[in-house]
């Protein structure tokens, strides 16, 4: 009788919390392979804080982490001995050079790598001759995973596009096609329009065009309200956007709730007729809120930024301001108004491309060629 073997996965990535789009991402997968039958699987979480404000700063005790992370590594090499090694790596800063220390000692116990990359960075860290050499070193006999084709852009100084699968984010379908039907019939009911900014309250992720964009639509009179939902990372922003929004006197418009999960944040996307995602996050990749929209055929207005123009593909799927110019999202937003939006066509398409199951079933054809 033949037995086939486990394939054993060591799996090291950023897990919540703090919860962000990567953490999703690798929690989805980790799951997903430990009911595998034909994965056995054991994770280290490389992020040794709890909160969005502790990412990119320094401390003694996140390098205490850090010590303790490679230490936890070379035993789960020596005990667990996998037969790969999938880690979800930074791209660029000292980040990059922390992650990049896991895989040169992976590569001295000759395991086979499969490094993910959730954000971008990497064509600017390697304009240097030096640095550029580090990572082509680094990236030398391992494979590389890109959220997307256009992404290749940010790497191609440093690997070759036969190094590169490309496994596009997905997520769960977490709504019944009835739920869908009961949100829609509330939608039509409703006179007043709701806009939605989903995503960590980060300056660059776009909140302050979003209050600029309902100042115009109050000044014309639209019958809207528009709510935040997420985590500051810094108190600093958290002021500049209380500031602003009391400067234009949008306090009756605009609430901020704070971050939300679970069934709160069902029924905030249960009521939104839009989302207004204006990222100019210079790590931006994919952007997970943006598929979670199309779960609820919300069309998405956003910038032209890493692959969201691929995502938002078609002109029922939303806009994309090619021109990063939100005045040109508040001319689209107004435009679509008094449209009828095809909400089953949006939900659709997220059925189609981006339900979690074809990301886990591409994932493991991966690991496992």
């Amino acid at each position: 009788m033949n037995f086939k073997m486990k394939k054993k996965i060591l799996f090291l990535g950023r897990f919540a919390p703090p919860m962000h789009g990567a953490a999703k991402m690798n929690e989805l997968y980790f799951e997903a392979l430990k009911k595998d039958k034909n994965f056995e699987i054991e994770k280290i979480k490389l992020n040794k804080y709890n909160s969005l404000k502790e990412i990119g700063k320094f401390n003694l005790q996140k390098f205490k982490g850090y010590l303790k992370t490679i230490s936890e590594l070379k035993n789960k090499l020596r005990i667990f001995n996998p037969d790969i090694v999938y880690v979800e790596m930074a791209p660029r800063g000292l980040a990059f050079l922390k992650d990049s220390l896991f895989v040169k000692i992976c590569k001295r116990k000759g395991k086979k790598i499969f490094i993910h990359f959730h954000a971008k960075g990497a064509k600017y860290s390697t304009k240097n001759f030096l640095i550029r050499n580090y990572y082509k070193k680094i990236f030398k006999n391992t494979k590389i995973i890109l959220l997307s084709k256009i992404l290749f852009e940010d790497v191609k100084n440093v690997l070759g596009f036969e190094q590169v699968w490309i496994l596009p984010n997905g997520i769960k379908n977490e709504l019944t096609d009835k739920e869908f039907k009961e949100i829609i019939l509330k939608r039509k009911k409703k006179e007043k329009i709701n806009l939605l900014f989903l995503s960590n309250m980060i300056e660059s992720k776009g909140p302050l065009d979003v209050l600029k964009i309902c100042n115009e639509l109050n000044k014309k009179s639209f019958n809207f309200e528009c709510n935040f939902v997420g985590n500051f990372q810094d108190e600093e922003f958290r002021k500049k956007f209380e500031r602003k929004l009391k400067e234009l006197h949008l306090e009756k418009r605009c609430k901020y709730l704070g971050p939300r999960y679970g069934n709160e944040k069902k029924k905030i996307l249960g009521k939104t007729d839009f989302l207004l995602f204006p990222t100019k996050y210079p790590e931006e990749t994919f952007g997970l809120v943006i598929i979670e929209s199309f779960m609820y055929g919300i069309p998405v207005f956003s910038y032209n930024n890493a692959s969201i123009p691929e995502i938002i593909s078609k002109e029922f799927l939303g806009f994309v301001s090619k021109k990063n110019d939100w005045k040109e999202l508040e001319n689209e937003i107004e435009k679509r108004f008094n449209e009828k939006i095809n909400h089953a066509k949006i939900r659709n398409e997220f059925k189609n491309k981006f339900e979690f199951k074809k990301s886990e079933k591409k994932l493991k054809g991966i690991l496992s060629g």
